[in-house]
C-alpha cells in the first residue's frame, strides 16, 4: 500500500538508515529498498540520494518529509478517536441535565462512575431544556410533568423514562393566613403562583377536574428554572408552588409548608433519560449504570 511506503520512508529520515527503518517495520533491507524505489516510481521522482554522511533526501523527499509527517499526525489522532470510540472505558461523555437532577442524582452517579472508570472524562451542563439541534450533547436528562394521556411532541432522540415521583402544590402557612386557600384551581389566578417554564407546563398547570385532565393558565408570579429556588420563595411566604413531593417531604411532614388541592391534582414529576441511536460502547455502559443507579437512589436521596 502507497500509505505503508510513505510511512516507512518517513521512518528512514527519522532512523537514518533503511536497514533502520527496515527493522522498525519487521522486513528485510532488500524489501525496504525495494518500497522506496517503488515509490519513488509512483511519484516519478527521486526522493533520497547517498551522500559521504549516508542516505539523505532530495529536495523532493524533504517536502514529502515535511508535508507527510503532519498528515500523520492527524492519522495518528484519527486512530486514536477511533480507538477511543470503541472502547467503553475512555473517552468522553457529554450531559446536559435539569439541574435538580444533576445536584441530588447526577453528581453521585458521575463520582461512582469515575471510580470505577477512571479514564472517562464528562462533560456537563445545566439546562432543563433539549436542544436537539446541539448534535455534541450525548444525553439529554429532563423533567417534565405527565399525566394519563399525556402525549410527547415528536422528536428524533430516544426516550427513557428514569423515575417518576407525586407532584403536590404547595404553600406556606403565613400565605394561607394572609390571602386563603384556593378553593379550586380556577380560582389561582388570583394567588401569587410560582413556576419554572419548563416544568409542569411552564404557567399552563394540569388539574384533574370533573374526571378529565384540564390545563389552566396560572398568575405569572415567579418564573425560574430551579426547583429549589420555587420551594425557598414558597417558604417565605411568596406563593403557591407545584413541586415534587420528596423536594418538599420534610417541609410538608414539619408543617412548614400545607399541601392544598389534593383531589385536583393526578399529574407526575418525571424525570428522563435522551439520547440519539446508535450509541457508542462507552455511551451504553454509561447509560445502563444510569438508569440501574437513578432506580435505586429514587427511594432513598436527600433533595438538598
Amino acid at each position: 500500500m502507497i500509505l505503508d511506503k510513505l510511512l516507512f520512508f518517513t521512518e528512514i529520515i527519522n532512523s537514518g538508515s533503511i536497514s533502520g527503518a527496515s527493522n522498525c517495520f519487521n522486513i528485510s533491507t532488500a524489501t525496504g529498498s525495494r518500497w522506496v524505489k517503488d515509490l519513488e516510481d509512483k511519484l516519478n521522482v527521486k526522493l533520497l540520494r547517498i551522500s559521504n554522511r549516508g542516505i539523505e533526501p532530495t529536495e523532493a523527499g524533504i517536502v514529502l518529509f515535511k508535508e507527510f509527517s503532519s498528515i500523520n499526525e492527524d492519522i495518528n489522532q484519527l486512530y486514536k478517536k477511533i480507538n477511543t470510540i470503541n472502547n467503553s472505558n475512555s473517552g468522553v461523555i457529554s450531559i446536559s441535565s435539569t439541574p435538580l437532577f444533576t445536584m441530588n442524582f447526577l453528581s453521585t452517579i458521575i463520582g461512582e462512575y469515575l471510580y470505577k472508570y477512571p479514564d472517562i472524562r464528562f462533560r456537563v451542563e445545566e439546562s432543563p431544556i433539549i436542544n436537539e439541534n446541539n448534535k455534541n450533547i450525548d444525553f439529554y436528562i429532563k423533567a417534565s410533568s405527565t399525566y394519563k394521556g399525556h402525549i410527547e411532541n415528536n422528536s428524533d432522540l430516544v426516550k427513557k423514562v428514569l423515575f417518576s415521583y407525586p407532584l403536590i402544590l404547595c404553600c406556606s402557612p403565613d400565605y394561607i393566613n394572609k390571602y386563603g386557600i384556593p378553593s379550586n384551581p380556577f380560582s389561582l389566578k388570583h394567588h401569587n403562583c410560582l413556576y419554572a417554564s419548563s416544568l409542569v407546563g411552564g404557567n399552563c398547570w394540569h388539574f384533574y377536574i370533573r374526571d378529565e385532565i384540564t390545563t389552566l393558565e396560572i398568575a405569572k408570579t415567579v418564573n425560574i428554572e430551579n426547583s429549589e429556588f420555587l420551594k425557598a420563595v414558597a417558604l417565605m411566604g411568596g406563593g403557591i408552588a407545584y413541586l415534587p413531593y420528596p423536594l418538599v417531604q420534610s417541609e410538608i411532614l414539619s408543617g412548614k409548608l400545607v399541601s392544598i388541592m389534593n383531589d385536583y391534582i393526578k399529574t407526575r414529576f418525571e424525570v428522563s433519560l435522551w439520547f440519539r441511536k446508535p450509541l457508542s460502547l462507552r455511551c451504553v455502559t454509561f447509560r445502563n449504570f444510569l438508569v440501574e443507579r437513578a432506580s435505586q437512589l429514587k427511594d432513598t436521596v436527600q433533595f438538598r
